[in-house]
């Protein structure tokens, strides 16, 4: 494996380029490796038998690379701006890179050029990109807009318990955002760059589909699957994928581009027959690139056509190991041209699914292929659905924090039907490009896309087929140490100690979880939101957001707490004493541990003292929808009632309570 070496040493680089802001930095290790090179390069004859044979060497393979990984961190380093900067900055002009269409707006990615300040002054920059939130502004990924900007570092939501959100922004290089409206932003001109171009034809077949006959749902699920936009999945089909453990139909990745590759090899099999092997796998490249342009070239997708593009490339120069060193190639050059996505989730999901059954796969299907090819087919997708997911389950876990159980029937299920769904998928759209509409074809598919919902459902509707558990750092590293060295096992011939190692790191990685656990309290966070009186309720991992009705009072009862909302004035009395706050809820064996109040800004005349028993309350918060007229009459009065509890959520921020 050839390229393993290269990068581990380029990943480890990437990550400690992230503290090290210096191209000095990586100067250093590729100074140390060309000495240690021309050290051991004088001690024979032959150079180059030495470099394969002599495993001192990896010492200045490794320093090379992790110099190299060092100095790419720096280089595509985002561009970081002063206070001054950001205070100051009142217009940008850039590109449009990504467009994001949300029920709020539509979010633009824009990569900025020239920076202007309110004193005159335009700054050139290089490697800024910012996120824009407009009312719906009509964009295209490629156009060059110019836009007014209040720029704002990107910080994490505190009306929510989940953190890194803006750390995930950071991994992909977005620091800064800003809100703008949509009929202020000019538009300058168009890219003519090959995204640009690439989006627009996307675009140009997501109206096809559309306008097609098919259902709504279906073209959505199609538009998804095949072109790689998820922006129109409903809620409800997301989380039936999820549960059932077969989420990987939704996106784009690998596995939809081999499908579409095995496609077209089998149309092009003609050709083989033909004596023209080599021209069969050169026109297939050709088509599977011309598929990844017609999808906007997509990162995930262009990942996965260079991840096809190596496999094809070793099965045409059949060189040795052809298959985990094409797998390592393809994700030293996509990490080098894009140091960010080694963080992205699919990459590490889709390098890690593919290197598992690549090393998995082969071995331990012992049903041989030659005298019992149908039965060779059943264990082959038995075994790569086991493979796949018990290599993968601990990132799941950890990015995800949960753990489907029925993973295996969904994947059985549905996995071998996804090669004919996008078959007919594919043929459906191209009679589209040709006007052709076929109605036999558009009920097949849809038939496809209700037995994919109803499979999902099904399973998904079963108690507990999920694990509600995120598995923290340490258990991912021994997991992930674990597989590889029983991978490394298979291939020596020494097998029975490594395999032990690897066995013994897996068991390890599972006895200390309880260790490391990394558990998640009840409690609630009552949210800092100008329109609506909403509170964040948490059971655990599990997450919801209660929304009381404005222009009333209304009630909840959370884990032994009592939320009362108030938003009105009519009759206030009346329906208080009707919910008595202090009662006791008979749910609650009796008793509620702590209750809460929220004013809203419908109580326009009523008084504190006017409320029975409003000294009982654990907190009292008044919402931030309050005017802040009205919000100071609350706070002056509550000082003179002596009531400590009383709590601003539009000037201290939103307020969590654990349980």
């Amino acid at each position: 494996m050839n390229f393993l070496l290269p990068l581990i040493g380029l990943i480890a680089g990437l990550i400690a380029g992230k503290w090290l802001h210096s191209p000095v930095w990586g100067l250093m290790p590729v100074s140390f490796a060309v000495i240690v090179y021309l050290v051991l390069i004088k001690r024979t004859a032959m150079p180059l038998n030495a470099i394969r044979l002599n495993s001192r060497h990896s010492v200045w393979i490794f320093l090379l690379f992790l110099g190299i990984g060092i100095f790419d961190s720096w280089y595509h380093k985002p561009m970081s701006l002063s206070e001054t900067q950001l205070n100051h900055a009142v217009a940008a002009e850039g590109e449009i890179v990504d467009v994001k269409t949300l029920a709020s707006g539509d979010r633009l990615i824009v990569d900025v050029f020239k920076l202007a300040y309110d004193d005159g002054n335009i700054e050139n920059c290089r490697n800024l990109k910012i996120v824009v939130s407009t009312d719906g502004y009509s964009a295209s990924q490629g156009d060059v807009i110019l836009l007014p900007v209040d720029l704002e570092a990107i910080s994490d939501n505190q009306n929510f318990r989940s953190k890194g959100y803006s750390d995930k922004l950071k991994r992909r290089g977005l620091l800064y955002r800003s809100d703008t409206e949509a009929e202020s932003i000019q538009l300058k001109g168009c890219s003519n760059s090959m995204a640009s171009r690439a989006s627009k034809m996307r675009d140009r077949i997501e109206i096809l589909i559309e306008k097609s006959m098919l259902d709504r749902a279906v073209s959505e699920f199609i538009i998804s699957i095949l072109l790689g936009d998820k922006s129109f999945l409903s809620n409800d089909v997301r989380d039936s994928f999820n549960n059932s453990g077969v989420a990987h139909i939704l996106a784009l990745s690998g596995m939809h581009v081999a499908i579409i590759m095995g496609i077209i090899l089998l149309l092009l099999f003609p050709l083989q027959l033909m004596g023209m092997r080599k021209l069969r796998y050169v026109i297939a490249l050709a088509l599977i690139w011309a598929y990844a342009f017609m999808t906007g070239l997509a990162p995930s997708t262009v990942r996965a056509c260079v991840m096809t593009s190596f496999m094809v490339l070793a099965l045409l120069t059949q060189r040795r190991n052809k298959a985990v060193n094409s797998l390592l190639a393809s994700a030293f050059i996509i990490i080098l041209v894009d140091p960010a996505s080694v963080y992205d989730i699919g990459l590490q999901l889709s390098f890690l699914c593919v290197a598992c059954i690549l090393a998995f796969a082969g071995p331990l299907n012992t049903v041989s292929e030659r005298y019992h090819p149908k039965w060779h087919a059943v264990t082959s997708s038995i075994l790569v659905s086991l493979i796949a997911t018990l290599g993968t389950w601990v990132l799941v876990s950890y990015y995800f924090k949960r753990v489907p159980l029925l993973f295996l029937p969904a994947n059985l299920l549905l996995v071998p039907l996804l090669p004919v769904f996008i078959g007919f998928s594919l043929l459906y759209i191209i009679l589209l490009g040709f006007g052709i509409d076929f109605y036999p074809l558009a009920w097949a598919i849809d038939k496809g896309y209700a037995f994919f919902v109803a499979t999902t459902e099904m399973m998904s509707s079963f108690g507990h087929s999920t694990i509600e558990f995120q598995a923290t750092f340490p258990v991912v590293l021994l997991w992930l140490a674990g597989v590889l060295m029983l991978g490394f096992s298979l291939k020596r011939k020494k097998k029975l100690f490594s395999a032990c190692i690897g066995a013994a790191m897996l068991a390890g990685s599972i006895a200390i979880i309880p260790v490391f656990k990394e558990t998640q309290p009840d409690g609630m966070i009552f949210q800092k939101n100008i329109s609506e009186i909403t509170v964040a309720l948490y059971d655990g991992y599990d997450e919801r957001v209660a929304e009381f009705p404005r222009n009333t009072v209304s009630r909840i009862v959370h884990k032994g707490c009592e939320i009362l909302a108030v938003d009105c004035d009519v009759d206030v009395d009346s329906i208080l004493s009707s919910i008595s706050i202090a009662r006791r809820d008979s749910n609650l064996n009796n008793k509620c541990n702590k209750r809460y109040l929220i004013l809203g800004s419908g109580v326009k005349k009523l008084k504190l003292e006017q409320i029975p028993c409003i000294d009982e309350f654990d907190k009292v918060f008044i919402h931030a929808s309050n005017r802040k007229k009205r919000e100071s009459a609350i706070i002056k009065e509550a000082m003179q009632l002596g009531l400590k509890q009383i709590y601003s959520l539009k000037n201290d921020g939103p307020y969590e309570v654990e349980l």
